[in-house]
């Protein structure tokens, strides 16, 4: 796995040895990054960071804040030593701010609401398939906690395993699912909030 585009392209990352962390695969990185188009001075709020490949992607094509947030300290320390490499592919490159939270994505929301940031995106690669109490793709989306945290046309690319349907898209959330693209077991989808006038995008890797 490696950093795809920007100025840390062609950097690998480590990925924890253990089975709680699904890499994502370069083609599907590659397709998200694209469709979400340029990402220079933006906000991006990394949930359920993992290798934290996606923030730091973001990072490397000129997000202006990156903040990742990964739950197990052991998937931490894979996180910092990525972000060392990333960092030092990227110099004499400014780059833009990182923050690591090592905490529950449920809980952080509560907590950067502190903060005062406003977030132009949200990549979120939850459990897959979680148990009854636990914080997936479903709980997620019908969290309102997050609401202050973005800004009114902030883009959501929720993945999630292909095979979960009737995900609570409004108006049973605040999120209106613009489109999904599949790549075998995964689905990424991509939303905005819900009373935004954009019209559902064509299904391909465009820029929103």
């Amino acid at each position: 796995m490696r950093i795809i585009s920007g100025w840390a392209r062609g950097i690998r990352l480590a990925v924890p040895q253990d089975d709680a962390v699904r890499p994502t695969e370069d083609k599907v990185k590659e397709s998200l990054f694209s469709t979400l188009g340029d990402l220079r001075d933006a906000k991006v709020l990394d949930l359920f960071s993992g290798t934290g490949a996606l923030g730091l992607e973001a990072l490397s094509r000129g997000a202006g804040k990156v903040v990742m947030v990964e739950k197990d300290p052991r998937h931490a320390t894979v996180i910092r030593a990525n972000l060392a490499n990333v960092l030092k592919a990227m110099s004499p490159h400014p780059a833009g701010e990182v923050l690591l939270r090592t905490e529950d994505a449920k809980a952080a929301a509560v907590r950067l609401e502190a903060t005062g940031d406003k977030f132009d995106f949200i990549l979120a690669d939850p459990p897959y398939h979680t148990q009854p109490g636990q914080y997936g793709c479903r709980e997620l989306l019908a969290d309102a906690s997050w609401l202050p945290l973005l800004q009114p046309d902030a883009i959501l690319v929720l993945e999630h395993a292909s095979d979960i349907r009737d995900l609570p898209w409004a108006p049973r959330s605040p999120w209106k699912l613009l489109k999904e693209r599949t790549f075998g077991i995964r689905t990424l989808a991509y939303a905005r909030l819900a009373g935004e006038s954009d019209a559902p995008q064509a299904d391909d890797d465009s820029a929103f």
